[in-house]
């Protein structure tokens, strides 16, 4: 995480997309009311995006392994009576949930948001018509 001065508020920066980084003896003065677990809360992952509230049901396949998982530091998890289980956080950064859930096949279903759902079947439609495509070549 780090500063930058076109933003208002701190930013997360992945090291990956980093190009000549260095150490300077530029400073700047850390506000005292920002909370970094907070900040941290409202992404999933690195991208900071308005929070929405995500309900997600693994079969029972993967309840065990869901279980095990730690999703979000804000996540609740309910046992349902059929095996399955339903993960619970509010978090932004719908891609990223997208491309995390993507890994879990068909053992999980996004309850909520709908807009998560859309987005995660569009990505996969558009991965499947792409792999199609170079199948045909």
């Amino acid at each position: 995480m780090g500063w930058t001065e076109w933003a208002e508020e701190p930013r997360l920066w992945r090291l990956a997309n980093m190009s000549e980084a260095r150490i300077t003896d530029e400073a700047f003065e850390w506000d005292p009311a920002f909370d970094l677990h907070r900040f941290a809360e409202r992404s999933f992952g690195t991208f900071q995006e308005k929070p929405v509230k995500v309900v997600l049901r693994f079969d029972a396949r993967a309840a065990r392994d869901a279980a095990a998982f730690r999703f979000h530091p804000n996540q609740s998890v309910e046992e349902n009576g059929d095996g399955s289980l339903t993960v619970r956080f509010e978090a932004g950064g719908l891609d990223e949930m997208c491309w995390h859930l993507f890994t879990w096949g068909e053992s999980v279903t996004v309850e909520k948001p709908v807009r998560l759902r859309r987005r995660l079947a569009a990505m996969c439609g558009a991965l499947a018509a792409h792999h199609s495509a170079v199948c045909e070549r």
